[in-house]
């Protein structure tokens, strides 16, 4: 099939070429009759949401891809849910360029064979853990023998008591300048047996971070470890937030009962990037202070799993306290978690023939 682009930037385009599709640059709409049986990629730059109707109605008999460049957390769920009464497949903004390849290789169902290494996560709201919880797994898979990445990339919070010679505003300059060596990985603070790389202390600096510079440090963070974690945090509005919901290969979401009221709009806004219930799973921290929901009850009305229940324990601790019983615990869920990623052989039950 081939793809008419009209208005996507030459560097996407290219990106797009390498995964194998055959894209036909437009300066202008093409005529119908070429783009039959084929598909139409445009950006809402070129065609404004007031055109779809008119767009959808002058190319019947093609696919249509729209890429939607307004950026905000709740300023497209409208516009997406307009382009599916239409028949148009939506591109949310923040989308990096092989996140489209990803969802060209889905709407032409072709097979993805790429298996990552990145573990993401991310929080309900601020306080709820996320950062604690992300270096406790970090703890583990490294006391598994895995060599192990810890990335700061909640943009809002560093997840560090002082600065450090290295953290991820300072390592920015290379990220833009694509100059990352393994030496600068080499030189991440090392932590309870695992690299770890402070996040953003410089806050007025948040949105000027690129979903690029965040793609190509997960990118070469993946190949100088066996097991990337990132701990994205719990604000939705930001280049690496958004990358991580893209990029990862497991998702866990750090929450509690009483953020049901947040969960709500967090499973909606993933569902525009294609993500669903089932591609989350939940670790509930403070487990043990008494809610009117259960954790299973939100569990079951959202369609997500429970991986871990963590209980309550006192603030500002760097490594949870964990009694031997809940290490158990955690340890059989990263060995899970290893095996997922393949980087561990699945244990076999022991049964009565055994």
């Amino acid at each position: 099939m081939k793809i008419f682009s009209f208005g996507m930037d030459q560097l996407t385009v290219n990106e797009i070429k390498l995964a194998g599709f055959t894209v036909v640059t437009q300066n202008v709409l093409p005529e119908p009759s070429q783009t039959q049986g084929q598909m139409l990629m445009v950006t809402s730059e070129q065609v404004p949401v007031t055109a779809l109707s008119e767009l959808r109605q002058g190319y019947p008999n093609s696919s249509i891809l729209y890429v939607y460049r307004q950026k905000g957390v709740r300023s497209y769920q409208a516009i997406h849910m307009f382009c599916e009464s239409l028949g148009i497949f939506f591109i949310p903004p923040r989308s990096t360029s092989s996140a489209i390849v990803e969802k060209l290789r889905y709407i032409l169902e072709e097979e993805r064979e790429e298996r990552g290494n990145l573990v993401g996560f991310f929080g309900s709201g601020p306080g709820i853990g996320c950062t604690s919880v992300a270096k406790l797994f970090a703890r583990r898979i490294a006391a598994a023998g895995q060599r192990v990445i810890l990335l700061g990339l909640d943009l809002y919070d560093p997840g560090f008591d002082r600065k450090t010679a290295v953290s991820l505003d300072r390592l920015r300059p290379r990220m833009t300048g694509k100059m990352l060596q393994p030496a600068d990985f080499e030189g991440l603070v090392k932590q309870e047996g695992y690299a770890y790389l402070p996040g953003n202390f410089d806050f007025l600096s948040v949105q000027d971070y690129q979903e690029e510079e965040i793609e190509y440090l997960l990118a070469q963070a993946a190949e100088n470890a066996d097991v990337v974690i990132a701990d994205f945090g719990s604000v939705p509005e930001s280049a690496a937030w958004y990358v991580g919901m893209q990029k990862s290969a497991l998702r866990l979401i750090v929450t509690h009962p009483r953020h049901e009221y947040r969960l709500q709009p967090l499973m909606e806004l993933a569902g525009h990037m294609d993500l669903y219930p089932q591609d989350f799973q939940w670790i509930i921290n403070r487990s043990n202070v008494e809610e009117m929901t259960s954790p299973k009850n939100l569990a079951l009305r959202f369609g997500s799993e429970i991986l871990l229940e963590l209980p309550y324990y006192q603030p500002f601790q760097d490594s949870l306290p964990l009694g031997k019983r809940e290490l158990q615990h955690v340890d059989d869920k990263v060995h899970a978690l290893l095996v997922s990623l393949g980087l561990a052989p699945e244990a076999r039950k022991k049964g009565i023939f055994q």
